[in-house]
């Protein structure tokens, strides 16, 4: 797809991956608009790129409540009449226990945002691109949705593996392409890293431009993830091993 000239909805847009994703994608020409819950971040990474000669709408949003994806998808439509690109960036991690010790709160908050959110995201988006003849949905993953990791996290992430190959297959012949971006243990502010060297954000945000021009099925970056997940796959005898307990997540999600 032409970047340029392209309306995309970027959930999480306020930090990391999905604010770097913004910057880039409307550098590249495209309107952006950006929903994240923290309003005051949102509304300066908008100032800042039309500042720059972009085009940015900012819509407060808890991904996390219905009516909130729903307005966001009226406001762009309100705006700009119509939407080509989605892309479910937002996302919690969940702290390093087990299903069996994650509280039915905490439960119930990674599946409402993590896996509920971006199956609602697109379904409120669908019926603007069908009648647009197309468009573009990148969710985005991770490599623990390959890996379990034992924890919630990690089911929410196999769940974005299932929704993304259930939306592919039924918007098939609406011309809407899904995407599924699994990134690896990425280096954030609060988590510069430990024993394993980890690539920033700008990695996976610069990963997401790449797939809106040239879209494909599944994409897992850094690629040294791809041997592991063959390997995981080929031996899950010897991953439950490695992997069981909480040192073995580390080899998945890093060493804070």
């Amino acid at each position: 797809m032409e970047i340029a000239g392209s309306v995309i909805i970027i959930t999480g847009a306020s930090q990391g991956i999905g604010e770097l994703a913004a910057r880039y994608l409307a550098e590249r020409g495209a309107t952006v608009v950006l929903a994240a819950r923290n309003a005051a971040r949102l509304h300066t990474l908008a100032d800042e790129i039309t500042a720059r000669g972009g085009q940015a709408l900012a819509v407060p949003t808890d991904v996390g409540r219905r009516d909130e994806i729903e307005r966001l998808v009226e406001a762009a439509m309100t705006a700009f009449g119509r939407i080509n690109v989605l892309v479910n960036n937002a996302g919690l991690t969940s702290p390093r226990i087990g299903v069996v010790e994650t509280t039915d709160d905490k439960l119930r908050e990674l599946i409402d945002v993590n896996l509920l959110a971006p199956a609602r995201c697109a379904r409120a988006v669908v019926p603007h691109m069908r009648a647009n003849g197309g468009g573009i949905i990148v969710n985005l993953g991770s490599v623990a949705g390959e890996i379990a990791t034992g924890d919630v996290y990690s089911v929410t992430k196999f769940g974005i593996r299932g929704l993304s190959d259930a939306l592919r297959r039924e918007l098939r012949r609406d011309n809407i392409t899904v995407v599924l971006m699994e990134p690896g243990f990425i280096r954030r502010p609060d988590r510069p890293g430990g024993r394993i060297p980890m690539p920033g954000p700008e990695l996976v945000a610069r990963a997401i431009v790449h797939a809106i021009e040239h879209p494909r099925r599944k994409i897992i970056t850094p690629w040294p993830y791809l041997p592991v997940i063959l390997a995981a796959k080929l031996f899950p005898g010897r991953a439950d091993s490695i992997l069981g307990g909480r040192n073995g997540r580390e080899v998945i999600k890093g060493d804070d």
